[in-house]
């Protein structure tokens, strides 16, 4: 293609041209630095005269002029058309604009930071262990070996023999006294999982909070306290808390922590059943589980907490089914 029949054809592609972006495909196919211009401009040292060159350059620069003068009168050309359809839609400036709705935190979202913010007051740290998890730390650590007859109350979600999904967050216990030094004050509000039969108050995945502090002295006097502590700032100031005996592996003595049921105060209803609400275990951790995280039981004491924030978040804001925190249904969370 000779340039004369390189400046006919692009003027003509490039009066058909109907949008920008064809515009800008037409510029780099002739005038781009491999473009038909590029390789006939590549050409010109092969002429065999000086005259020849300079001729062939003349013609060649006449051509890219005419094709760049193109390609800028129809680019103004069609912008002036898209401005032509803009101007002849009508528009009202006065009208409102659209409003766009706002979301909101999720209700556990709201509590998770309220109760890291609550205990982060008292000089504790959050933490994460993994929520696939090995057997050691999940259970056989924490004073749970296999053949104990409690891990059938946990309905394990086994990957394989050694992995599962963990049951609880327990599971930072034996990790963080294995990787800190006492004192050790360290918090996790997280999920678990379990192989549950779903109804309003059970459901195979849900959150829990685990509180853990080691240090020289700590007593069952201090759990009493952080007991109190929290659940008067959840529930109100009015709360009564009361600890029963309950066994669980890891902590010796193991406590149930119950609140006076703040709807009926205590004379029971549909809520609580008979006045009080189990909101929480909790207990003095276990020699052998500080043994397990290399922690001398004769010299240092602890302390593990934890509750559901589901089931309390049920009691706070009267839900009735756990299910719809992980529904994801927006009219059950606009109301949060």
């Amino acid at each position: 293609m000779n340039a004369e029949e390189v400046r006919e054809k692009s003027l003509a592609e490039i009066k058909q041209a109907k949008t920008t972006d064809e515009l800008d495909k037409l510029r780099i196919k002739y005038l781009g630095r491999k473009g038909i211009l590029a390789q006939l401009f590549a050409e010109i040292p092969e002429l065999p005269n000086v005259d020849g060159r300079k001729k062939a350059g003349q013609i060649l620069n006449t051509v890219k002029n005419a094709i760049e003068g193109a390609l800028r009168a129809r680019e103004q050309t069609i912008k002036n058309r898209e401005q032509e359809k803009l101007e002849s839609v009508y528009f009202d400036p006065t009208t409102p604009g659209k409003r766009v709705p706002a979301g909101t935190l999720h209700p556990l979202t709201q509590f998770r930071t309220f109760v890291r913010e609550t205990f982060e007051h008292l000089g504790f740290e959050e933490v994460y262990a993994p929520h696939i998890e090995n057997d050691d730390f999940n259970f056989s650590l924490l004073n749970i070996p296999p053949d104990h007859p409690s891990r059938d109350l946990w309905d394990t979600l086994k990957l394989d023999e050694k992995t599962i999904l963990r049951t609880h967050t327990s599971n930072i216990q034996v990790r963080e006294m294995r990787s800190r030094k006492p004192p050790i004050r360290v918090m996790s509000f997280d999920r678990c999982f379990r192989h549950e039969a779903i109804d309003p108050r059970h459901t195979h995945t849900f959150t829990q909070f685990d509180l853990l502090y080691v240090d020289k002295g700590v007593s069952m006097a201090n759990l009493r306290w952080l007991s109190e502590y929290f659940l008067k700032t959840v529930l109100g100031k009015e709360t009564k808390v009361r600890f029963r005996p309950k066994f669980y592996p890891f902590v010796e003595p193991g406590v149930g922590v119950d609140a006076l049921c703040p709807f009926c105060s205590g004379r029971g209803c549909k809520i609580c059943g008979k006045g009080w609400l189990e909101l929480a275990g909790a207990g003095m951790v276990h020699p052998t589980v500080l043994e397990n995280s290399g922690v001398d039981p004769a010299t240092y004491s602890g302390l593990a907490w934890g509750f559901g924030p589901d089931r309390m978040l049920m009691i706070k804001l009267g839900i009735e089914d756990i299910r719809h925190f992980y529904e994801g249904d927006l009219r059950f969370l606009k109301q949060f």
